[in-house]
């Protein structure tokens, strides 16, 4: 389907986590990319996460890392299918690229004392996280090197190494802070310096790690780079997509049964509109600090929509109101030039002058080329497609410096909209403040074009977002669908700026998705907040891997 209510997550906890295990494995090993998302106690001082040498930077994560715990990990293993795509450019080719989908939340518990941070609290309680099933049900883990008396078959620490046995590649969202609270809390200890600790992503990930924040903010040059946001616009550009005959991706989703117990439904069906194709409404009270950086500091209490379906409205709004801006300009330069070519030709013919050199002084002046045809680059200017990225550049008229901005705020958090209320600065829950969509229920009516899928909750909210109260959030928090908007971002990406070679089978092996569709580019290269490079993941000459992660590898029979 190139469109779903729906997505179904997997509540995976400590009854259960034995009984779905298997089904994990599997899922791991036989999907083509896994993206990963986790929810954390806290990230310390803000401060500290946007310091401007990256040796300090990662000293401060490293502390924190060792004193916080992750509260759940989302999973969600997307599995190419097979299908006919045999262009030699996926992106000229007009055909959809199919993949299998199935994701997991996984509550867990450290067994060891860790800190948690008051904002980080209020916000996944804003955003209802359920700690009592945390700390009655969380998944137990011990943080740091292996124990020797540890023989667990199945724990967090031996799924987190069967992803690195695996090589798949690993999909994340602003990627740099999940991976140092990984490899902590469920692999080794942090090594003391940064470039070991770069040296052993490059040995643990075979496969490749790509960031979504980097491709959304470098490459696709997204108006905003926050999970929400770019998820939002990737699913509706895919609709779109889908009916005008270009690139898109469906997403198949595994069967469940109407009253299994440990599926959950998050609702996440686009409005009619786009389905549709209806034009964008006219913009809703829109709040412009969580439109442009993810995160209000009035948080709940501000008055205004912080839903990305208001805010993307409101852009392709604005987008629609300035072409016809345009085009009403580009009228009357028009008839301005017909009236004075006509005042002048009837000069000319009284002063006895060639009309055509009247003509072709007027084109001259007015940047003109034969019969009034105009240059290319306004023409360009005026008439550019709608969905393209040209909407980066002034779409909601935010100044170039509100812009910048987004690029040092968004990634650390909804820390500051308690900004006034903790004066440390510290921020809170993870490092990017995404906001999920609340849960549906049964997934069945999915499969059908524009179905209506009530909200379980009983707020009266429908798929088609035709509710009489819209909220300022579209609903709950959680790592697993988290997980999922990251791997269906990139899944658009690819479908877009991938590259299939002709008479090719889809590949199955998640190490050979990267370069099977040429992504190169984009592979090892993490969102730095407030920089203009991304941080590569490369093996240097002047850097050794750390001894705890080589004792690791050897075990894992990687080395």
């Amino acid at each position: 389907m190139a469109w779903f209510s729906s997505v179904p997550i997997v509540d995976v906890h400590r009854d259960n986590f034995e009984s779905i295990w298997p089904s994990i494995i599997v899922a791991i090993r036989n999907s083509s990319f896994v993206a990963l998302d986790a929810e954390l106690s806290g990230l310390g001082p803000r401060k500290n996460l946007m310091l401007r040498s990256f040796d300090e930077r990662y000293q401060a994560l490293r502390e924190v890392a060792k004193s916080h715990s992750i509260l759940s990990l989302g999973l969600s293993c997307f599995k190419v299918v097979k299908g006919d795509n045999d262009a030699d450019d996926l992106c000229a080719a007009g055909k959809p690229l199919g993949f299998q989908v199935q994701t997991y939340n996984i509550t867990l518990l450290c067994n060891e004392d860790y800190v948690v941070e008051p904002v980080a609290l209020r916000f996944l309680v804003e955003h209802a996280f359920d700690f009592n099933k945390q700390y009655s049900q969380g998944v137990s883990y011990y943080r740091g090197v292996d124990k020797v008396d540890d023989k667990d078959t199945c724990s967090p620490r031996i799924l987190f190494s069967e992803l690195i046995v695996s090589n798949v590649p690993i999909i994340l969202h602003n990627g740099l802070i999940d991976l140092a609270f990984l490899y902590q809390n469920l692999y080794s200890n942090l090594p003391p310096k940064a470039s070991q600790f770069i040296c052993d992503m490059c040995e643990m990930f075979t496969g490749g790690v790509l960031d979504t924040k980097y491709v959304a903010d470098f490459e696709v040059r997204m108006v905003a780079s926050y999970l929400e946001y770019v998820f939002r616009s990737c699913q509706r550009n895919n609709a779109r997509f889908c009916h005008e005959g270009k690139p898109y991706i469906t997403v198949e989703f595994q069967s469940f049964p109407k009253d299994s117990p440990f599926v959950e439904y998050h609702n996440c069906a686009l409005p009619k509109s786009i389905i549709n194709g209806i034009p964008p409404k006219a913009p809703e009270n829109v709040c412009e600090q969580y439109a442009a950086h993810g995160h209000c500091v009035k948080g709940m209490q501000c008055p205004k929509s912080h839903v990305a379906d208001d805010i993307l409205d409101e852009e392709e709004f604005k987008l629609v109101a300035r072409k016809k801006r345009r085009n009403q300009k580009k009228r009357e330069r028009r008839r301005k030039r017909s009236h004075q070519g006509g005042d002048d030709r009837q000069q000319g013919s009284q002063s006895g002058e060639p009309e055509t050199k009247i003509r072709c002084q007027d084109n001259m002046e007015d940047g003109c080329h034969g019969d009034g045809e105009e240059r290319n680059g306004e023409d360009e200017d005026d008439d550019f497609e709608d969905g393209e990225q040209d909407i980066s550049t002034d779409v909601d008229d935010r100044t170039d410096k509100e812009m910048s901005d987004t690029v040092s705020q968004d990634d650390v958090s909804v820390g500051e909209q308690n900004k006034e209320a903790n004066s440390s600065g510290q921020i809170a829950q993870t490092h990017d403040s995404d906001v999920d969509m609340s849960k549906s229920a049964d997934s069945s009516e999915s499969k059908v074009l524009g179905s209506v899928v009530d909200n379980v909750n009983g707020s009266g909210i429908n798929s088609a977002g035709d509710s009489p109260l819209k909220p300022k959030y579209a609903g709950c928090h959680r790592a697993g669908f988290d997980a999922f908007m990251t791997g269906f971002a990139m899944a658009t990406f690819v479908s877009q700026h991938g590259r299939v070679p002709s008479s090719a089978d889809i590949p199955s092996i998640g190490a050979s998705f990267v370069e099977f569709y040429a992504l190169e580019e984009l592979v090892n290269k993490l969102y730095l907040g407030g920089k203009d490079v991304p941080l590569q993941i490369t093996k240097s000459h002047f850097s050794k891997p750390s001894a705890s992660h080589r004792e690791k590898m050897k075990r894992l029979g990687k080395l």
